[in-house]
């Protein structure tokens, strides 16, 4: 009978522990439309003033942006009600990212009010306001928490559904990942800051130089990451497809939310689309084929994140043609003539842009790349030298 009552208990124990790690599981995913909908309602926001909308808190790019921070808050809240009630929970790898969602989503909150309050005293303000600035701190930390609660929570699951279900959940955590990355090198790189009564624009150099040292690492360091860590999930390594299609659809939240808005930016769609998503196939076929052929992986890396890093002007436009207009034509110094203008400026300095972009972006990228396949064979190595003590 003893025996009998111990075996129902630690049965009961697996159910519970299984049930609370189905939840944790659908918190994170929560949370990922959450940082979805959050870095989506802001680039959208920072296009609906540009064009020069009515300037209010209460915009429908507002509420998609706080409709996520809110699911983010609630996810936040329920992973850190289980951790509090399981000891055994808090000891696992994925704890740290409800910890970090709980921060995250606590400056969000703090940051939404105060930029209410910001609006009514000062009216329209610019891209890098102290409130803009924390909110986007707090989006960064929640982006951050999710890729690191997913592809940490996966080694829990031993059912093919659930690793499937996590691995698809992955593709718009990196895409919200690596678009929140990009909007927060914006606010200090581009030139929209200069409100009614704050001007916090950086010197157009010092903004340039930021731009191009900052984008290709991140693109680069983002899509080698992703292609690792959701073709690892129930494998053993980079597969073909997964760093691609967070790529392309890291472009189809810009396309929508920074270029369909803006009439004057969709005649170029097009060629966007010809130039961008041809370019994030290639790179991903190289890291993750036997093209080119012999090559070893660390070369297939540095490939890779060249190519990446090479293309960050376009990945990045239309926002980040602004940084290059205002520093080659110092003249037009109107954001309303530049937005008015995009695809003419766009045309006359892509010449010189070409030559600051694409060069350094690939050297940054095949660097960073060099440093991240490192730092991957490192920790490979320390966790073989783990195992052997173990067996």
């Amino acid at each position: 009978m003893f025996y009998y009552k111990r075996s129902m208990q630690h049965q009961s124990s697996r159910v519970l522990n299984s049930r609370m790690m189905d939840i944790l599981l659908a918190a994170l995913i929560l949370a990922t439309s959450g940082a979805f909908l959050q870095i989506g309602g802001t680039s959208w926001d920072v296009t609906y003033h540009l064009l020069q909308r009515p300037e209010s808190f209460f915009t429908p790019s507002h509420a998609v942006l706080y409709a996520g921070v809110g699911m983010l808050t609630i996810a936040a809240g329920i992973g850190g009600i289980l951790l509090l009630r399981n000891k055994e929970l808090r000891t696992k790898s994925f704890a740290s990212a409800f910890k970090l969602l709980i921060i995250g989503s606590g400056i969000a909150l703090v940051a939404g009010p105060a930029d209410f309050w910001w609006h009514q005293i000062f009216g329209v303000d610019g891209l890098l306001s102290p409130t803009h600035l924390t909110l986007a701190t707090g989006m960064l930390i929640n982006s951050v928490a999710v890729v690191f609660g997913l592809a940490r929570i996966n080694v829990h699951f031993l059912s093919k559904s659930k690793k499937l279900m996590i691995k698809g959940a992955l593709i718009p955590a990196f895409a919200a990942m690596w678009l929140t990355l990009i909007w927060y090198v914006h606010m200090f790189a581009l030139p929209l800051s200069n409100g009614q009564h704050f001007n916090f624009n950086l010197d157009p150099i010092t903004a340039t130089i930021i731009a191009i040292v900052a984008l290709p690492l991140i693109c680069s360091v983002v899509f080698l990451t992703a292609s690792k860590t959701i073709g690892g999930v129930g494998g053993d390594g980079g597969k073909f497809g997964a760093a691609s299609a967070v790529a392309i659809l890291l472009i189809g939240m810009n396309v929508f939310a920074s270029i369909v808005p803006s009439y004057r930016a969709v005649s170029f769609l097009p060629w966007y689309a010809l130039i961008v998503y041809p370019t994030v196939i290639i790179a991903d076929l190289i890291l993750n084929t036997s093209l080119p052929k012999k090559s070893s992986e660390q070369s297939k890396m540095i490939i890779a994140g060249a190519v990446i890093g090479s293309a960050f002007y376009m990945i990045d436009f239309p926002w980040i043609n602004l940084t290059f207009t205002h520093l080659l034509l110092p003249t037009h110094t109107f954001i309303t003539d530049h937005i008015a203008n995009t695809i003419p400026y766009f045309l006359i300095t892509l010449p010189i842009t070409s030559v600051m972009t694409i060069i350094p972006g690939a050297i940054i990228g095949a660097l960073s790349s060099s440093i991240f396949f490192l730092y991957k064979r490192k920790r490979v190595q320390r966790q073989n030298e783990t195992m052997p003590s173990q067996l």
